[in-house]
């Protein structure tokens, strides 16, 4: 697999990708994502600087390097059957976002880091690669956490719906010095807040306070301060779940 990498920085435009490089040398600042552009074969010869990584084992050592950064994948045009083992091979290692095209689309990027199905597993997925979660730590109750419907704030209520203890979830979830079931909870919806905040970045604080159902903005902003330790504005300003979770997860677990 050959491929580069650019940051895309805020505002994330079609015109706020910079220059593309090896991957190596990615330098990214607080916020930006990094876009993969790889190259179906047969590729241009002057893009042999990632040699024969994977594409799954580059998004791997970018998530450990740059926890905080999202990582995007542009797979440019080339044999079907090409784009299709890239599609795969970024789908495996739990990208949320997967460009094509001529030109990479700053809409088609928005919508894919702020679409919340799936979200437990790349939560587990992406804090396995950055480090903060040994392999194989992988439970049950974490998905079902991160997954409870938005009208579920308790422990109490997911865990009668699922015919089981709340004491039981707490005990596994100790058992591998994981972050309490309330705490789950709590990034899980704070998080489905966060992408509909990016998925209408334009709109002030107040007309997303009002769409959202919350009081006022100072109750937005207590719950993400709690979360996030972030104001809402800069919750709205950011694109993707990684730096948020990276700020969570660093005040949890030792990386």
């Amino acid at each position: 697999m050959h491929a580069q990498v650019g940051c895309w920085k805020a505002p994330y435009s079609n015109q706020s990708i910079a220059s593309f490089g090896p991957w190596q040398e990615a330098k990214p600042a607080n916020g930006d994502i990094l876009l993969i552009r790889t190259y179906p074969v047969p590729f241009p010869p002057a893009l042999n600087e990632v040699g024969s990584i994977s594409l799954p084992e580059l998004v791997k050592e970018l998530r450990s390097r740059f926890p905080g950064s999202p990582v995007a994948v542009w797979i440019a045009d080339g044999p079907p059957e090409c784009v299709i083992d890239l599609v795969r091979a970024a789908t495996s290692a739990s990208v949320r976002a997967i460009l094509g095209g001529q030109a990479a689309d700053a809409d088609r990027l928005r919508e894919e880091l702020t679409y919340p199905q799936g979200l437990s597993t790349f939560v587990m997925r992406w804090a396995s690669d950055a480090g903060y979660l040994p392999p194989g730590t992988v439970q049950q109750e974490v998905h079902a956490l991160l997954d409870a419907p938005p009208n579920v704030r308790t422990l109490q209520r997911l865990a009668i719906n699922r015919h089981e203890a709340a004491r039981t979830w707490r005990g596994r979830l100790q058992q591998f010095g994981l972050p309490t079931p309330r705490a789950w909870l709590g990034l899980s919806h704070a998080l489905h807040i966060a992408f509909f905040m990016q998925r209408n970045s334009t709109e002030s604080l107040q007309t997303l306070s009002e769409r959202l159902g919350m009081q006022t903005v100072a109750h937005m902003s207590q719950q993400f301060r709690r979360v996030f330790g972030l104001p809402p504005g800069d919750v709205r300003d950011l694109l993707g779940a990684e730096p948020l979770l990276h700020r969570w997860f660093s005040t949890r677990l030792r990386r």
